[in-house]
């Protein structure tokens, strides 16, 4: 369930069309939070995961970042931003309701493997 902040970093994103776009725009937004959030969190950045979710008429990426301080207490920051349906591929757009965030995070996983 969680990103391996080398793997974001590092990788490229290899696809198509609409998907490719998706992701590598979601990759690059994770790479920016990251940058942030080195400077904010107050302990050690272990790992995130990646959420779709409908709101209204566009979609919500939700990135969760979970850090440990030096005490071991976890601590979870969520970073969105939001894009047009037609942004989103029809296969997420299916399955991300207004109700309940869809998780993503395994195929960004696979994508970044793949590149």
């Amino acid at each position: 369930m969680f990103l391996a902040a080398a793997l974001i970093i590092g990788g490229i994103i290899v696809s198509s069309g609409l998907a490719k776009k998706f992701w590598s725009k979601l990759q690059n937004f994770i790479k920016k939070v990251y940058e942030k959030l080195k400077v904010r969190i107050r302990g050690f950045l272990m790992g995130s995961a990646v959420f779709l979710k409908k709101i209204g008429n566009k979609f919500q990426n939700r990135t969760k970042h979970y850090s440990k301080d030096e005490l071991g207490k976890w601590k979870e920051t969520i970073v969105t931003y939001e894009q047009n349906e037609d942004e989103v591929p029809e296969k997420y757009r299916n399955y991300a309701t207004m109700d309940e965030e869809f998780d993503v995070t395994s195929d960004f996983e696979m994508e970044l493997k793949n590149a």
